[in-house]
Protein backbone atom coordinates (compact mmCIF):
# COMPACT_ATOMS: atom_id res chain seq x y z
CA UNK A 1 0.00 0.00 0.00
CA UNK A 2 2.85 2.36 0.74
CA UNK A 3 4.34 1.51 -2.60
CA UNK A 4 1.04 2.35 -4.21
CA UNK A 5 0.86 5.83 -2.61
CA UNK A 6 4.47 6.58 -3.45
CA UNK A 7 4.01 5.76 -7.07
CA UNK A 8 0.92 7.93 -7.24
CA UNK A 9 2.81 10.94 -5.89
CA UNK A 10 5.33 10.80 -8.71
CA UNK A 11 2.93 9.53 -11.38
CA UNK A 12 -0.44 11.28 -10.99
CA UNK A 13 -3.38 9.53 -12.60
CA UNK A 14 -4.78 10.62 -15.95
CA UNK A 15 -8.30 11.71 -15.03
CA UNK A 16 -9.43 12.16 -18.61
CA UNK A 17 -9.02 8.51 -19.60
CA UNK A 18 -6.64 8.95 -22.50
CA UNK A 19 -3.14 7.56 -22.97
CA UNK A 20 -3.30 5.85 -19.58
CA UNK A 21 -1.80 2.44 -18.83
CA UNK A 22 -4.73 0.87 -17.10
CA UNK A 23 -3.00 -1.98 -15.36
CA UNK A 24 0.13 -0.15 -14.24
CA UNK A 25 -0.38 -0.17 -10.48
CA UNK A 26 -3.61 -2.08 -10.19
CA UNK A 27 -2.10 -5.25 -8.82
CA UNK A 28 1.45 -5.34 -7.60
CA UNK A 29 1.48 -9.14 -7.26
CA UNK A 30 0.25 -9.70 -10.79
CA UNK A 31 2.52 -9.85 -13.77
CA UNK A 32 3.30 -6.84 -15.94
CA UNK A 33 1.50 -6.55 -19.20
CA UNK A 34 3.24 -8.00 -22.19
CA UNK A 35 4.73 -5.83 -24.91
CA UNK A 36 2.00 -7.00 -27.24
CA UNK A 37 -0.55 -5.75 -24.80
CA UNK A 38 1.17 -2.39 -24.60
CA UNK A 39 1.24 -2.01 -28.35
CA UNK A 40 -2.38 -2.91 -28.53
CA UNK A 41 -3.25 -0.39 -25.93
CA UNK A 42 -1.36 2.30 -27.79
CA UNK A 43 -3.16 1.39 -30.97
CA UNK A 44 -6.48 1.71 -29.26
CA UNK A 45 -5.54 5.12 -27.79
CA UNK A 46 -4.42 6.46 -31.14
CA UNK A 47 -7.75 5.45 -32.55
CA UNK A 48 -9.43 7.12 -29.60
CA UNK A 49 -7.51 10.40 -30.16
CA UNK A 50 -8.86 10.76 -33.68
CA UNK A 51 -12.39 9.74 -32.80
CA UNK A 52 -13.81 10.22 -29.36
CA UNK A 53 -16.25 7.37 -29.81
CA UNK A 54 -14.07 4.78 -28.06
CA UNK A 55 -12.73 4.84 -24.50
CA UNK A 56 -10.36 2.62 -22.69
CA UNK A 57 -12.44 2.71 -19.49
CA UNK A 58 -15.82 1.06 -19.93
CA UNK A 59 -17.41 1.90 -16.57
CA UNK A 60 -18.40 5.41 -15.50
CA UNK A 61 -16.06 7.39 -13.32
CA UNK A 62 -16.71 6.94 -9.64
CA UNK A 63 -16.58 9.44 -6.87
CA UNK A 64 -13.33 10.29 -5.08
CA UNK A 65 -11.83 7.23 -3.36
CA UNK A 66 -13.82 4.63 -5.31
CA UNK A 67 -12.41 1.44 -6.80
CA UNK A 68 -13.25 0.67 -10.35
CA UNK A 69 -14.06 -2.92 -11.10
CA UNK A 70 -11.45 -3.24 -13.78
CA UNK A 71 -9.32 -0.25 -13.08
CA UNK A 72 -7.21 1.54 -10.51
CA UNK A 73 -8.11 3.43 -7.37
CA UNK A 74 -8.57 7.07 -8.23
CA UNK A 75 -7.97 9.66 -5.55
CA UNK A 76 -8.37 13.36 -6.32
CA UNK A 77 -5.64 15.50 -4.88
CA UNK A 78 -5.97 18.94 -3.29
CA UNK A 79 -5.98 21.99 -5.56
CA UNK A 80 -2.67 23.71 -5.64
CA UNK A 81 -2.14 27.42 -4.89
CA UNK A 82 -3.16 29.94 -7.53
CA UNK A 83 -0.26 31.08 -9.63
CA UNK A 84 0.82 34.68 -10.09
CA UNK A 85 -0.95 36.59 -12.87
CA UNK A 86 1.05 36.78 -16.03
CA UNK A 87 2.17 40.11 -17.53
CA UNK A 88 -0.43 42.24 -19.30
CA UNK A 89 -0.54 41.66 -23.00
CA UNK A 90 -0.12 44.46 -25.57
CA UNK A 91 -2.97 46.89 -26.10
CA UNK A 92 -5.24 45.81 -28.91
CA UNK A 93 -6.18 47.94 -31.85
CA UNK A 94 -8.96 50.47 -31.34
CA UNK A 95 -12.32 49.24 -32.52
CA UNK A 96 -14.40 51.08 -35.06
CA UNK A 97 -16.24 54.24 -33.94
CA UNK A 98 -19.75 53.69 -32.76
CA UNK A 99 -22.82 55.30 -34.22
CA UNK A 100 -23.46 58.88 -32.98
CA UNK A 101 -26.13 59.20 -30.37
CA UNK A 102 -29.26 61.28 -30.58
CA UNK A 103 -28.96 65.10 -30.37
CA UNK A 104 -29.58 66.37 -26.89
CA UNK A 105 -31.83 69.22 -25.91
CA UNK A 106 -30.57 72.78 -26.38
CA UNK A 107 -29.16 74.24 -23.19
CA UNK A 108 -30.16 77.59 -21.65
CA UNK A 109 -28.90 80.89 -23.06
CA UNK A 110 -25.51 81.79 -21.61
CA UNK A 111 -24.49 85.11 -20.14
CA UNK A 112 -23.44 87.71 -22.70
CA UNK A 113 -19.68 88.16 -22.70
CA UNK A 114 -17.82 91.48 -22.72
CA UNK A 115 -17.69 93.49 -25.90
CA UNK A 116 -14.69 92.76 -28.06
CA UNK A 117 -12.28 95.34 -29.46
CA UNK A 118 -13.23 97.56 -32.38
CA UNK A 119 -12.54 95.86 -35.66
CA UNK A 120 -10.65 97.31 -38.56
CA UNK A 121 -12.68 99.64 -40.75
CA UNK A 122 -13.71 97.90 -43.93
CA UNK A 123 -13.21 99.25 -47.44
CA UNK A 124 -15.44 102.04 -48.69
CA UNK A 125 -18.53 100.84 -50.47
CA UNK A 126 -19.62 101.93 -53.93
CA UNK A 127 -20.94 105.45 -54.47
CA UNK A 128 -24.69 105.65 -54.16
CA UNK A 129 -27.08 107.30 -56.55
CA UNK A 130 -27.46 111.06 -56.40
CA UNK A 131 -30.44 112.18 -54.34
CA UNK A 132 -33.04 114.79 -55.12
CA UNK A 133 -32.12 118.45 -54.95
CA UNK A 134 -33.17 120.03 -51.68
CA UNK A 135 -34.88 123.39 -51.25
CA UNK A 136 -32.80 126.54 -51.56
CA UNK A 137 -31.51 127.95 -48.30
CA UNK A 138 -31.51 131.59 -47.22
CA UNK A 139 -29.05 133.86 -49.02
CA UNK A 140 -25.65 134.04 -47.40
CA UNK A 141 -23.03 136.71 -47.23
CA UNK A 142 -21.17 137.51 -50.42
CA UNK A 143 -17.82 135.84 -50.83
CA UNK A 144 -16.08 139.15 -51.35
CA UNK A 145 -16.81 142.11 -49.07
CA UNK A 146 -16.71 145.52 -50.78
CA UNK A 147 -14.77 148.10 -48.77
CA UNK A 148 -11.88 150.57 -48.87
CA UNK A 149 -9.99 152.53 -46.21
CA UNK A 150 -8.14 155.87 -46.20
CA UNK A 151 -5.81 157.47 -43.65
CA UNK A 152 -3.54 160.46 -43.12
CA UNK A 153 -1.15 161.58 -40.37
CA UNK A 154 0.13 165.08 -39.63
CA UNK A 155 -1.71 166.55 -42.58
CA UNK A 156 -1.47 170.36 -42.86
CA UNK A 157 -4.92 171.68 -43.68
CA UNK A 158 -5.59 175.31 -44.69
CA UNK A 159 -8.63 177.17 -43.46
CA UNK A 160 -10.84 175.77 -46.21
CA UNK A 161 -9.95 172.86 -48.55
CA UNK A 162 -10.85 169.35 -49.64
CA UNK A 163 -9.77 166.50 -47.30
CA UNK A 164 -6.88 164.49 -48.82
CA UNK A 165 -7.92 160.82 -49.36
CA UNK A 166 -4.88 158.55 -49.40
CA UNK A 167 -6.10 154.95 -49.92
CA UNK A 168 -4.62 152.34 -47.57
CA UNK A 169 -6.70 149.30 -48.56
CA UNK A 170 -8.12 149.42 -52.10
CA UNK A 171 -11.39 147.81 -53.18
CA UNK A 172 -10.61 144.86 -55.47
CA UNK A 173 -14.17 144.84 -56.83
CA UNK A 174 -13.79 148.38 -58.23
CA UNK A 175 -17.06 149.53 -56.61
CA UNK A 176 -15.02 152.09 -54.66
CA UNK A 177 -12.22 153.63 -56.72
CA UNK A 178 -10.06 156.74 -56.47
CA UNK A 179 -10.65 159.63 -58.87
CA UNK A 180 -7.88 161.89 -57.58
CA UNK A 181 -6.20 162.74 -54.26
CA UNK A 182 -9.40 164.27 -52.85
CA UNK A 183 -12.35 162.24 -54.21
CA UNK A 184 -13.59 158.66 -54.90
CA UNK A 185 -16.09 157.12 -57.32
CA UNK A 186 -18.99 155.01 -55.93
CA UNK A 187 -21.23 152.63 -57.91
CA UNK A 188 -24.99 152.52 -57.14
CA UNK A 189 -25.95 150.88 -53.87
CA UNK A 190 -25.97 151.35 -50.11
CA UNK A 191 -22.79 152.48 -48.32
CA UNK A 192 -21.69 152.75 -44.71
CA UNK A 193 -19.26 155.62 -44.09
CA UNK A 194 -17.18 156.26 -40.99
CA UNK A 195 -14.66 159.09 -40.49
CA UNK A 196 -12.51 160.26 -37.56
CA UNK A 197 -10.43 163.50 -37.41
CA UNK A 198 -8.37 164.94 -34.54
CA UNK A 199 -6.40 168.20 -34.25
CA UNK A 200 -4.91 170.57 -31.67
CA UNK A 201 -6.24 174.12 -31.97
CA UNK A 202 -3.68 176.91 -31.46
CA UNK A 203 -6.36 179.50 -30.85
CA UNK A 204 -9.99 179.61 -29.90
CA UNK A 205 -12.13 178.47 -32.90
CA UNK A 206 -13.98 175.57 -34.61
CA UNK A 207 -13.53 172.85 -37.24
CA UNK A 208 -16.12 171.30 -39.56
CA UNK A 209 -16.21 168.43 -42.10
CA UNK A 210 -19.03 167.95 -44.67
CA UNK A 211 -19.50 165.07 -47.19
CA UNK A 212 -20.23 166.21 -50.76
CA UNK A 213 -21.95 163.98 -53.38
CA UNK A 214 -21.88 165.13 -56.97
CA UNK A 215 -21.05 168.67 -55.86
CA UNK A 216 -23.98 168.66 -53.42
CA UNK A 217 -23.19 169.11 -49.72
CA UNK A 218 -24.75 166.55 -47.36
CA UNK A 219 -25.07 168.69 -44.22
CA UNK A 220 -27.06 165.98 -42.46
CA UNK A 221 -23.85 163.89 -42.35
CA UNK A 222 -21.46 166.73 -41.40
CA UNK A 223 -19.57 167.00 -38.07
CA UNK A 224 -18.66 170.15 -36.09
CA UNK A 225 -16.48 170.89 -33.02
CA UNK A 226 -15.39 174.09 -31.22
CA UNK A 227 -12.65 174.79 -28.66
CA UNK A 228 -13.07 177.01 -25.58
CA UNK A 229 -9.38 177.71 -24.97
CA UNK A 230 -6.04 177.60 -26.70
CA UNK A 231 -4.10 174.43 -27.47
CA UNK A 232 -7.11 172.25 -26.93
CA UNK A 233 -7.60 168.95 -28.86
CA UNK A 234 -10.71 168.68 -30.97
CA UNK A 235 -12.12 165.43 -32.31
CA UNK A 236 -14.92 165.01 -34.83
CA UNK A 237 -16.28 161.62 -35.98
CA UNK A 238 -19.38 160.33 -37.70
CA UNK A 239 -20.90 157.04 -38.88
CA UNK A 240 -23.78 156.99 -41.36
CA UNK A 241 -25.41 154.87 -44.07
CA UNK A 242 -26.57 156.40 -47.33
CA UNK A 243 -28.01 155.25 -50.67
CA UNK A 244 -26.30 156.08 -53.94
CA UNK A 245 -28.92 155.80 -56.72
CA UNK A 246 -26.39 156.18 -59.52
CA UNK A 247 -22.65 156.44 -60.00
CA UNK A 248 -21.50 159.36 -57.82
CA UNK A 249 -18.36 161.23 -56.77
CA UNK A 250 -17.68 161.69 -53.07
CA UNK A 251 -15.28 164.05 -51.33
CA UNK A 252 -15.12 165.85 -47.95
CA UNK A 253 -15.02 169.63 -47.44
CA UNK A 254 -12.82 170.93 -44.58
CA UNK A 255 -13.40 174.27 -42.81
CA UNK A 256 -11.57 175.83 -39.83
CA UNK A 257 -11.68 179.25 -38.12
CA UNK A 258 -8.09 178.95 -36.75
CA UNK A 259 -6.26 179.05 -40.08
CA UNK A 260 -3.85 176.21 -40.91
CA UNK A 261 -4.25 173.07 -38.75
CA UNK A 262 -2.30 169.84 -38.33
CA UNK A 263 -4.70 166.87 -38.34
CA UNK A 264 -4.81 163.05 -38.25
CA UNK A 265 -7.65 161.30 -40.06
CA UNK A 266 -9.14 157.85 -40.78
CA UNK A 267 -11.93 157.10 -43.24
CA UNK A 268 -13.58 153.79 -44.21
CA UNK A 269 -16.26 153.16 -46.84
CA UNK A 270 -18.10 149.84 -47.15
CA UNK A 271 -20.72 148.83 -49.70
CA UNK A 272 -23.55 146.88 -48.11
CA UNK A 273 -25.02 143.84 -49.81
CA UNK A 274 -28.80 144.00 -49.79
CA UNK A 275 -31.17 141.80 -51.78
Amino acid sequence: MNNFNTNRMFNPPNLFGRGRNVNRYYNQNGGQPSPDFTSEANAVMEEDSSCCCQSWRTEPEAEQGTYYPAGEYVETGLMGPRGDPGPMGPRGEAGPAGCPGERGETGPQGVTGPQGPQGVTGPMGPRGERGLRGPAGPPGYPQNSVFASFSGRDLIMPQSAGLPLKMDIPDITRNISSVDHYSVMLTPGFYAVFYYISTVMKNHGFIKLTPVFNDCEQTMYSAYAQTARRKEMLVISRYFIMEIPGTSTLFFAWNSSAGASRINMNLSIEKLCRQ
